[in-house]
């Protein structure tokens, strides 16, 4: 399913009220829900523009599908830009381990913690409610890049990002792919080829690698519909 709007702004704007309607029916019918964020100029003005939302943050689970593995005040840090439009958000976010750590001894860990919280990655049922991607111009997802492929559990390690910083935890396809809904956030003609190539299962990019089990949308700008 494709969402164009006019704009980038317009697309947040949509995605958020989106947001708002799927999160107050869910939490009509069910005690808790699962929400995966993710970083981003998109994600972070999608974080932001949540934020002012009147809902029961504290019936929610939210996390971001990856980090960047240095300092949690660090600016590159996912959370960290995240904190810095939503202070609020700190007391309801599953947070990432910082690199006081080694970094495999992190993946570990969180592997630990998510596989508590959520069972085995090789359950069949969806875990999460709702997985939030951006995409690069590559088509990278989370911290999921084309030609790298790390094995994991719900948690993969990389070491070796085309992407500063180097070392970055990340959801696995595995794990993304346990979520209900997945909507996509893309926009401006960077974005084109990406989004183009992944709307297609067989390219094997990253973001055509995940779907929602029962939706998957694409909030696109019009510069981006227009041309595809």
């Amino acid at each position: 399913m494709i969402r164009s709007e006019a704009t980038a702004a317009a697309l947040i704007d949509a995605a958020a009220s989106d947001f708002a309607e799927m999160a107050k029916s869910l939490l009509e019918q069910k005690t808790r829900i699962r929400v995966l964020l993710t970083g981003g100029s998109l994600g972070i003005e999608f974080i932001a523009r949540v934020g002012q939302l009147d809902l029961d943050w504290d019936r929610m689970f939210l996390m971001f599908s990856d980090e960047r593995f240095v300092a949690l005040e660090d600016a590159d840090r996912n959370e960290h830009q995240a904190l810095s439009v939503w202070p609020g958000l700190r007391k309801h976010l599953v947070r990432f381990p910082g690199p006081d750590v080694a970094l495999d001894s992190a993946r570990d860990l969180l592997n630990e913690q998510l596989t508590l919280e959520l069972g085995p990655v090789s359950g069949a049922l969806p875990v999460f409610d709702l997985t939030v991607l951006g995409m690069g111009p590559d088509a990278h997802v989370a911290s999921l890049f084309p030609g790298h492929e790390r094995s994991g559990q719900w948690v993969v390690s990389e070491d070796n990002s085309p992407k500063p910083p180097s070392q970055r935890l990340s959801l696995s396809y595995q794990a993304l792919n346990r979520s209900e809904r997945l909507w996509f956030l893309a926009a401006g003609e960077s974005k084109l080829q990406a989004v183009r190539s992944s709307m297609d299962a067989s390219s094997g990019l990253p973001a055509a690698r995940v779907r929602g089990t029962e939706q998957t949308v694409w909030y696109l700008d019009q510069e981006i519909t227009d041309a595809l």
